[in-house]
């Protein structure tokens, strides 16, 4: 079970690149949580949301809670998806 926990930490990580990547074509955030920890500045925002998020990650697999980190990785596997739209359109 801990490779759900892996592909968890891989899509952080390519959610992470990817924001940062449409950060610098002139994209911006829409998401209101994570413009809310954006006030730290647009990176800082970006790496405590996913600090936040693999914190709560390493919950579900201390708690032996694979099924919340399956469905995250559906919807951060789309949303990484979604970044990559944005950067062909803005690139």
């Amino acid at each position: 079970m801990i490779k759900v926990f892996l592909i968890f930490t891989f899509l952080q990580l390519a959610d992470l690149g990817t924001t940062l990547a449409v950060f610098r074509l002139g994209g911006e955030e829409r998401n209101p949580l994570i413009h809310y920890f954006m006030a730290l500045g647009p990176v800082q925002g970006v790496i405590l949301a996913k600090i936040v998020a693999l914190a709560i990650g390493v919950g579900c697999v201390m708690a032996a809670k694979y099924r919340p980190l399956r469905v995250a990785n559906l919807f951060f596997a789309g949303l990484v998806a979604w970044n990559l739209s944005i950067i062909a359109r803005l690139a």
